[in-house]
């Protein structure tokens, strides 16, 4: 269970990654960005096999970065909610 978890966690994430840059730059993403990506599923995935208790929790883990990326695929990331906040004064920094 925890294998195909993460390798689909791993395969949204890639095509997360290559979507965002094809749709705003319009050319294809260095293969090191994919390699970097691919790196820390790989990560993930061998702590899954050290940790085979905490391996439920890995995956959704990897599934949070997933989400974490689809959130930043729009430009203003979250919809521009984070800009239409700053710029009334209802966040510090």
């Amino acid at each position: 269970m925890n294998t195909r978890g993460l390798a689909a966690a791993w395969l949204v994430g890639e095509a997360l990654i290559i979507w965002r840059i094809v749709h705003r730059e319009h050319h294809l993403p260095a293969p090191g960005l994919l390699l970097g990506v691919s790196a820390l599923f790989a990560g993930l995935a061998v702590a899954a096999d050290v940790f085979p208790r905490a391996g439920q929790v890995i995956v959704l883990g990897a599934w949070g970065l997933d989400v974490a990326a689809f959130l930043n695929l729009w430009p203003q990331g979250l919809g521009g909610q984070v800009q239409q906040a700053e710029q009334q004064g209802q966040v510090g920094g």
